[in-house]
């Protein structure tokens, strides 16, 4: 109940008059004179307070007081009124604070009740000064939005660009901190109380409230704003979960839609590089000792020079590289100081940057490589750490299975078109998909089993030739898990070895079939010595069985195909399979460049040894023919019964001199075969690719007709 001060005054008043009126003693009218002097220091301060003091002191002379009356009255009225300034002061003081503190309840109480409104942490942030500008008044409040690398942004008010101390004080402390008083130029009135409040998510500066006012901060408004700060931090987490929790709803939806490999990647960072304020982004997967792109995503006015990068990354440095390696995530703030920065992303301005592994099942490394970068400086933070991860995991799941669907559906392809292809073209297309669909190869070899020995009949990128063989023993070796286990077809790794001197890893997949081992499938790698992991087993088994399919079938087919490619009599090639090989040879010549000669050889004095001894002397003549032939050419040499007692002799890697000492040798082989007295003798042309003729015809034509006019020639 507020106390009726102009009352007492009047009241005073009157009883002073009334004690002087009856006569009184002065001693009677001191009480009433100071309530009046007190009230009045009380109300209008200490000087109107001092005056009615005086000037009851001066109406002490109504009353015929004495001088000790006089002083001591007048010391008591002066007391008084100097007491009663102090205590009206005091009260004063205490209702402004009072008044103060019932404000800042009042925005504190408010803070809580509308900071639940906001859905999104960008209008909380924005709409933050404003809401508590009505509240507070006489006070000046802005946002400080942390952007990272040591970078903060005014939002949305008016002000300095530049933060003052304070702010920064906040940031590195992550505590409220308060100034007084601090001169702030740019608020009227010179001399100003500072407070500056961090907003934390995740225990991680997200902005700063700055608040500038003309008064002092007491400890109760600090608690109650450092307990809005708070308050408004939770808020920034819960709006954080949201948005996270809506982003990756909306990825799963979208990845849930997405057929191949490269639609997953693009889904993915369609969705992940606006929720980060990323500009560039692509993903990237391991295939053949390169990082290669399956999806990015570019602005058009630096595709020139990225999107060469995004399509192949071939140098084994980097953040991407690094993170393939390492299995573990790399982020940066400042990408040009780091010593593995590609040049042309230096050149562009790029700062931000995150090198993300996508770890799929089984797989000790990410065989796939998430690459994220802008041209300024942002923070990584926690949220946006949160953000990569959760993207990451949907991504991981998505990637695994329709990097599966692409091995199915390459193996079955093999399996479909294989019979449309010759026989070494089968071997090279099926490994060629393991190279590119097993996980850590970069090269490899196919290693087949055929007439007593292991034959390498495909190599990619490898050490080894094709032709090259290995006896089963020294393959056994090699395998080095046992003749148990490659029966099982069981795939070994072994790490710091492989083929040829460069391979650090090695991948051995023995295929068997029927008790036995029908192929090796060796993958390798020369630049990673674990390049190989439990998801490379596992991808590399699924080859197994189309492998030992194929290679049965192929080896059937090449057993029918050598049977109506064989002459029954001498064993030799017959006409068909000559008129195939030698289009063969010529276009193997022409792609590796060598010389390749043609030998013709015509039987001279057959007819008679047919003709007296009977046909199956003569069977015995090209027989025996046929065996000079062999053992007088050479490993490689191709020796065809052409017809009748005709012979072609195909040497690859020969020129025309070396055609010329070949054919001397079977001549004088041919000219030691007789019976009962007969002996044989030939007639020999020859031609040399591509020294003398440009085309498989030529090549025959040439040698057919040298040996015609060698036929003229002779007797």
């Amino acid at each position: 109940m507020p106390i009726p001060y102009p009352a007492v005054l009047v009241l005073s008043l009157t009883a002073i008059v009334a004690v002087y009126s009856l006569g009184m003693a002065g001693v009677y009218a001191l009480p009433w004179m100071m309530f009046f002097t007190a009230i009045t220091a009380s109300i209008y301060g200490l000087i109107p307070g001092l005056l009615s003091a005086a000037a009851s002191v001066a109406g002490l002379h109504l009353f015929r007081s004495s001088l000790l009356d006089y002083l001591v009255m007048g010391f008591i009225l002066f007391l008084s009124a100097y007491l009663a300034h102090q205590v009206g002061e005091s009260l004063r003081r205490a209702h402004r604070r009072a008044k103060q503190l019932a404000q800042v309840q009042e925005v504190f109480l408010q803070g809580l009740e509308v900071v639940p409104r906001f859905f999104e942490r960008h209008q909380l942030l924005r709409e933050l000064p404003r809401l508590l500008s009505r509240l507070l008044r006489n006070s000046h409040l802005r946002i400080w939005v942390f952007s990272g690398a040591g970078r903060v942004e005014l939002l949305e008010a008016e002000g300095p660009e530049a933060p003052s101390e304070l702010v920064w004080q906040a940031l590195r402390e992550r505590r409220p901190v308060w100034l007084e008083p601090a001169r702030v130029a740019w608020l009227p009135g010179g001399g100003s109380y500072e407070l500056a409040l961090p907003l934390l998510m995740r225990e991680e500066p997200v902005a700063v409230l700055q608040i500038v006012r003309t008064e002092a901060w007491r400890p109760e408004e600090l608690e109650l704003f450092s307990r809005l700060a708070q308050t408004i931090g939770r808020q920034l987490e819960h709006l954080h979960d949201l948005e996270l929790r809506r982003l990756l709803l909306q990825v799963a939806d979208r990845l849930a839609t997405a057929d191949s490999k490269y639609e997953v990647a693009r889904t993915a960072l369609r969705s992940l590089m606006p929720a980060l304020g990323m500009e560039a982004g692509a993903v990237l997967q391991y295939r053949r000792g390169v990082l290669r792109g399956i999806a990015w995503e570019i602005p058009k006015e630096l595709r020139p020079k990225l999107v060469p990068l995004a399509r192949e990354l071939q140098c084994h440095q980097g953040p991407a590289w690094q993170a393939y390696h390492s299995g573990m995530p790399f982020f940066t703030e400042s990408y040009s100081a780091h010593p593995g920065a590609l040049p042309e992303l230096k050149q562009l301005g790029f700062e931000t940057l995150v090198a993300y592994p996508v770890h799929t099942r089984d797989a000790m490394k990410g065989r796939v490589v998430l690459v994220l970068a802008h041209r300024g400086r942002l923070a990584w933070t926690r949220g946006r750490k949160e953000i990569l991860l959760g993207v990451e995991r949907l991504l991981s799941s998505a990637l695994e299975r329709a990097l599966q669907d692409e091995l199915y559906q390459r193996i079955n392809r093999l399996l479909t078109e294989a019979w449309s292809y010759p026989s070494q073209e089968v071997y090279h297309r099926i490994l060629e998909a393991a190279v590119e669909l097993v996980p850590g190869s970069k090269t490899g070899s196919l290693w087949i089993w055929e007439k007593g020995a292991y034959v390498c009949r495909a190599a990619v990128g490898s050490a080894w030739d094709c032709g090259v063989q290995m006896g089963e023993e020294g393959m056994l070796e090699w395998y080095a898990e046992g003749s148990a286990q490659a029966l099982e077809g069981r795939p070994r790794i072994r790490l710091g070895g492989g083929e040829g001197a460069e391979a650090t890893a090695n991948l051995c997949l023995p295929v068997a079939h029927q008790g036995r081992v029908l192929a090796y499938l060796n993958l390798d790698s020369s630049q990673d010595p674990e390049a190989f992991a439990e998801d490379s087993l596992a991808a590399v088994q699924l080859f197994a069985t189309p492998i030992a399919t194929l290679v049965h079938e192929l080896q059937n087919r090449a057993a029918l195909e050598e049977a109506a490619l064989t002459d029954g009599l001498t064993g030799l090639y017959n006409r068909r399979a000559f008129d195939l090989r030698l289009k063969e040879e010529v276009e193997r010549a022409r792609r590796y460049r060598y010389p390749l000669s043609l030998l013709v050889i015509d039987l001279k004095n057959f007819k008679p040894i047919n003709d007296h001894l009977g046909h199956a002397a003569g069977d015995w003549a090209l027989r025996e023919v046929a065996r000079a032939l062999l053992q007088g050419g050479r490993a490689g040499d191709l020796v065809f019964r052409w017809g009748g007692d005709e012979f072609a002799v195909l040497l690859p890697q020969t020129d025309a001199e070396g055609a010329l000492v070949v054919g001397r040798r079977l001549l004088a082989a041919i000219g030691a075969v007789c019976l009962e007295g007969l002996c044989l003798s030939a007639n020999l042309g020859q031609a040399t690719f591509p020294q003398e003729a440009r085309s498989a015809e030529e090549l025959l034509r040439l040698a057919d007709n040298r040996m015609y006019a060698d036929k003229r020639a002779s007797p």
